[in-house]
């Protein structure tokens, strides 16, 4: 039997997949809006109509991805070989999201845009991060060692979207949109890469769970749906997904608006995302420790706490840069366990479903991560677009009006708290940790049996 613990070299080549991930994504997450709105001259409402439609539908290809992820056998295993066959997709359609010609009409570049960014959603992202996220289940057996992995993996991922908010506006101005994006989509595929290179999958290639994987081949796709919506802790923690990337979807979105147009500095963009990013690298390398003390239901609720306390000062205080960096920095450091542990609690969810039902559908669960990533950002995305919208936004115009200011800060501040609300009674129903050494004893005992 192989080694059940990942190595030192396999937790940094997992943890810098999400680098390459975060290169794609946070890039079209927190820069598409402004790329559609001030550089094609998209309507605003259009955009986040299309952003929403195309995660409706995202939904739908994460649960059918999720499916042949559990029905996948290569010698590389379930998971690393989705990642080694999207690396290069994930940079290209980057690239060709970022590359709207010019001289199409304006319906011609609204086609583009919906096509485009449905193809890269839709397809090639659902396909590549749900491997990603489905690895961490898969090459570690052990509860402690999947919350060590994810911190590692979000320290370094911060990293990212920091790198990634100091440099687009520079890259933009030397290279262009198109420029920038080629950049990023080449550094994306070479860490997506290493991610493949460097891990291995322990957990259906072990003795002890072969006879569940050959009850996962004997089943029907309607089985395992089935199945699946049978475990109340996938619902509960899909909607605690999709409300955090919401969350953080309006706060990427809009983000540069606010240091822009709120703030005067559309220089601040760094700083602010800084404030932001910052506690929760640090945080994300001392989480573990935290956990063990707390465990991540309680990390997580305490983490809503100080989310909504970090929005209520940017929300009910003068309007000033130090203001805004207190309420991001109280973001931040919120955020902290609704990173590393919200993706170990999935496994966790893996576990309560394999216990229940005697069947381990890892990638069918862990479509619960990218259906939630992406439909979150979508509708962050939508919010950040109607919001706009309703704010009387004119990408136009040199200076906004007061009205349109006012505006762009209320949804930056007000919206997330009212998420948060709805995302913290989900968790209150989701507390995996109390039941959590049940479903291990439970776990043993029948693996024991069957071996």
């Amino acid at each position: 039997m192989k080694s059940s613990k990942p190595s030192w070299k396999e937790i940094i080549a997992f943890a810098i997949g999400d680098g390459g991930c975060n290169l794609v994504w946070t890039t079209i997450g927190s820069y598409l809006t402004l790329y559609y709105t001030d550089s094609v001259g998209l309507a605003t409402a259009f955009i986040g109509t299309m952003m929403l439609l195309t995660r409706l539908l995202d939904g739908v290809s994460d649960l059918i991805m999720g499916s042949i992820l559990d029905r996948t056998h290569t010698r590389w295993g379930k998971a690393r070989p989705w990642i080694l066959w999207t690396a290069i997709p994930m940079g290209l359609g980057l690239v060709i999201v970022f590359t709207i010609p010019s001289g199409l009409s304006q319906g011609g570049k609204m086609a583009w845009a919906t096509i485009t960014y449905i193809l890269m959603a839709v397809v090639i992202y659902t396909a590549c991060n749900l491997a990603y996220n489905t690895l961490l289940s898969l090459e570690a057996p052990d509860p402690k060692d999947r919350v060590l992995m994810s911190s590692i993996r979000f320290f370094l991922t911060m990293g990212t979207v920091l790198f990634i908010n100091y440099n687009v506006n520079g890259l933009v101005e030397k290279f262009g949109w198109t420029g920038m994006a080629v950049i990023f989509g080449i550094l994306a595929a070479v860490l997506l890469l290493i991610t493949f290179a460097g891990t291995k999958e322990r957990t259906n290639l072990e003795k002890n769970t072969a006879k569940v994987q050959k009850k996962e081949d004997k089943i029907s796709v309607w089985e395992s749906f089935k199945l699946l919506f049978k475990n109340k802790y996938f619902l509960l923690v899909t909607v605690i997904f999709v409300v955090d990337y919401t969350i953080l979807g309006v706060n990427n979105g809009l983000r540069i608006y606010y240091a822009r147009d709120v703030l005067g500095n559309a220089a601040l963009m760094g700083t602010l995302t800084l404030c932001f990013i910052l506690p929760k690298m640090i945080g994300n390398l001392v989480f573990p420790y935290i956990n063990k003390f707390l465990g991540k239901w309680k990390s997580l609720m305490l983490g809503y706490g100080l989310e909504i306390l970090g929005l209520l000062v940017m929300a009910f205080t003068e309007t000033s840069f130090t203001t805004a960096a207190i309420g991001l920095v109280c973001l931040g450091i919120g955020g902290i366990p609704h990173n590393a542990g919200l993706f170990a609690m999935v496994a966790d969810v893996i576990d309560y479903g394999e216990w229940k039902t005697g069947v381990r559908l890892d990638g069918l669960t862990n479509s619960v991560t990218s259906f939630g990533m992406k439909v979150g950002a979508g509708l962050g995305s939508a919010i950040v677009g109607w919001g706009l919208a309703w704010a009387a936004y004119d990408g136009a115009l040199g200076a906004q009006t007061a009205a349109t200011i006012s505006g762009i800060k209320t949804v930056f501040t007000i919206v997330p708290v009212v998420l948060i609300v709805a995302g913290a009674i989900a968790l209150f129903f989701c507390n995996l940790d109390k039941i959590y050494p049940q479903i291990a004893k439970g776990l043993e005992e029948k693996r024991a049996k069957e071996n």
